[in-house]
């Protein structure tokens, strides 16, 4: 509890500081909107995995009524984001990143942020199958909560991206299936947002050279290559994939940017709409404020 406290505080501090900057007033501030007009609801279990429960956050519009039922939730779908969670899928959570949400939440945009098991207990493709069932969750609650279920990008930032370019383009892999939701609707998205993110998984483990991270990674499969390959997003572009913008530093040393390049030529090969924004003299996801603004610019352009 203490934890989520001081992460909805630093959320909101970061809100108050940027309202109190003097450039608006309070009036015309649309900072201002995310207190009014959002709700947060917390710790919704999404899937239970072998006895335990994976959790998710949903951060909606909607009107504060001030008595009993105190929200109402819009009645027309709105666009929605999933995230995931960087970290080198062996650490962090979903409350670790949530000022990167506030964007979204200004724009009148539904998030979800979901936790997903972690390296460990758990090789690379029980992340990716969590990560599918999350999108699931959103599919099957559509008619409870406004998600426009037409307009779901999926996104993160490193290990995080890795993990949304994974749930956007293995949308119709049996591999990577997950129990349907009642519908049976193909579990589909409009668009992914790759924060500098792993699209190479073979080429990312040598350029690593950890003995001990790759067994991590690959846990108990009797195929370390294969599945390697098959947990690299670059495997899984087909013509029809979902549109892909990247965003990644020149000077990474944690993930080369080669990695992004790599994304897209693969994306340019099979005639899938994509732009990598390239930030010059920057390294892994260290951008200023400009910086961030530029790329979410692109970013309004890219997904309306």
């Amino acid at each position: 509890m203490l934890r989520r406290f001081l992460a909805i505080s630093a959320l909101f501090g970061a809100v108050f500081s940027i309202a109190g900057c003097g450039c608006r007033s309070s009036a015309t501030n649309p900072v201002f909107s995310i207190p009014a007009g959002r709700v947060v609801l917390s710790n919704i279990a999404y899937d239970t995995v072998g006895g335990r429960p994976l959790f998710l956050d949903a951060y909606l519009p909607a009107s504060q009524l001030g008595q009993d039922p105190w929200v109402q939730f819009p009645t027309d779908p709105r666009p929605t984001l999933l995230y995931f969670h960087g970290g080198g899928w062996s650490e962090g959570d979903r409350i670790s990143r949530s000022l990167l949400l506030l964007p979204y939440l200004e724009k009148g945009w539904c998030v979800v942020t979901a936790d997903y098991r972690l390296l460990g207990p758990t090789n690379l493709l029980d992340c990716i199958r969590d990560c599918r069932a999350a999108l699931r969750w959103v599919y099957g609650q559509a008619g409870k909560y406004p998600f426009d279920t037409a307009r779901i990008v999926v996104s993160g930032e490193s290990a995080g991206a890795h993990l949304a370019l994974m749930t956007g383009l293995t949308a119709d892999d049996p591999q990577f299936a997950v129990d349907s939701v009642p519908s049976g609707r193909p579990l589909r998205v409009a668009a992914v947002i790759n924060w500098f993110g792993i699209s190479d998984v073979e080429k990312a483990v040598r350029f690593w050279n950890s003995d001990a991270y790759t067994r991590q990674i690959v846990g108990s499969s009797p195929s370390a290559a294969g599945l390697l390959k098959l947990a690299s997003p670059v495997q899984h572009v087909r013509p029809g994939s979902p549109p892909v913008l990247s965003v990644h530093g020149e000077l990474d040393v944690n993930v080369p940017i080669s990695q992004s390049e790599a994304l897209h030529t693969a994306l340019d090969r099979h005639g899938v709409r994509n732009e990598l924004i390239r930030i010059p003299e920057k390294k892994h996801g260290n951008f200023s404020a400009e910086e961030f603004a530029q790329a979410f610019e692109r970013i309004w352009q890219f997904v309306r």
